[in-house]
């Protein structure tokens, strides 16, 4: 069985597959100060809850939050008993990252668009709702040709309560109007579908630059509460970026 990590700066994604399908799922919050003997203790105690029968003997990471990469290579290591796949330069992923600088591509997103593109057998852009949305765009050839950010929709949340006296914060769902008629639906209407618009918006620049068909792709925790709102994403797995982490395993046995 495999262990996949994704290290993401607000969760971390962690699922145990059997060789035929994800025999589960789950996600811990990032906490950096966190010690690798208490993730080693609450990693351990899921697996052991989960009864699998076997343990994982193998494993892959991925990794955006520098301070955690070690942390987590060991408590993948305690509990697997192997060292764990990390992704990163002089991984075989199968990708060709058509960019200035390949090693700033985060490996999130790599492996989302290697995901995205198995999923879609075409050009596709992989919409990422996290800390930060991101649009990964992929040719119909399988190349990673570009990328856009910006600042994800808790994050924009966060910041407008934080710099305004007078607004509160507004959990995050769409509101039934775009003419918000109180305090807390006009920020949701600014908010949530403002967000929508940037993400429609920049999808369909990304479709216009390449040229091509592309399939819309939408992963991360916020992916099933804002993909029914945008018609340009056909396909929503908040679980993207774990799949694949189990395809480029599977592209670099050991």
């Amino acid at each position: 069985m495999l262990l996949a990590v994704e290290v993401n700066n607000s969760t971390i994604a962690l699922g145990v597959h059997d060789g035929e399908g994800w025999r589960a799922r789950w996600r811990l919050q990032t906490v950096v100060g966190r010690t690798g003997d208490e993730y080693a203790f609450l990693v351990g105690k899921m697996l052991r809850e989960l009864r699998l029968g076997a343990e994982p003997r193998r494993a892959v990471l991925s990794s955006v939050v520098p301070a955690l990469t070690e942390v987590f290579g060991d408590v993948v290591e305690r509990l697997c008993r192997s060292r764990p796949l990390v992704l990163g330069p002089g991984v075989k992923t199968g990708l060709d990252l058509r960019v200035d600088h390949p090693s700033e591509v985060g490996a999130d997103l790599v492996a989302g668009a290697v995901a995205a593109h198995a999923m879609a057998r075409g050009a596709c852009v992989v919409v990422g709702f996290g800390a930060a949305t991101t649009f990964t765009a992929v040719s119909a050839q399988g190349a990673l040709v570009g990328v856009a950010i910006a600042p994800g929709l808790g994050t924009g949340a966060e910041a407008l309560a934080e710099r305004t006296a007078g607004l509160p914060r507004a959990s995050l769902l769409p509101p039934s109007s775009v003419l918000g008629k109180n305090t807390v639906h006009a920020m949701q209407a600014g908010i949530v579908l403002g967000h929508v618009g940037l993400v429609r918006h920049l999808v369909g620049r990304i479709g216009d630059e390449l040229g091509t068909g592309v399939v819309g792709v939408a992963t991360g925790e916020l992916a099933p509460l804002l993909s029914p709102l945008i018609p340009e994403i056909a396909v929503s797995d908040p679980w993207l970026t774990l799949d694949g982490l189990r395809l480029i395993s599977d592209r670099n046995p050991r």
